[in-house]
């Protein structure tokens, strides 16, 4: 019932990250601002990579599980930026 639940979480970050892409297509200035709201999620990602140990104590998750969230949510961004260019 879990795997079912991250699949979810998977699928609703897929569709959140293709829909930023669907708004930075509107308007020259909604790009800027997704782009800034994507940088600052990139900056976020690569703190959490760097800060595994310390943070995996802090929301009281396993290293393993704190990584395989970090890499699903680079699938997510992966997969919404896909969209995005293939549209």
């Amino acid at each position: 019932m879990r795997a079912i639940y991250l699949a979810n979480y998977f699928v609703a970050g897929c569709i959140a990250f293709s829909l930023l892409g669907w708004v930075a297509s509107l308007h020259p200035m909604a790009f800027r601002a997704v782009l800034c709201l994507l940088a600052a999620i990139a900056c976020a990602w690569g703190l959490s990579w760097l800060l595994d140990f310390s943070l995996s104590k802090l929301l009281k998750i396993s290293v393993a599980d704190l990584q395989a969230l970090l890499i699903s949510g680079l699938a997510m961004l992966l997969i919404g930026l896909g969209v995005f260019l293939c549209s």
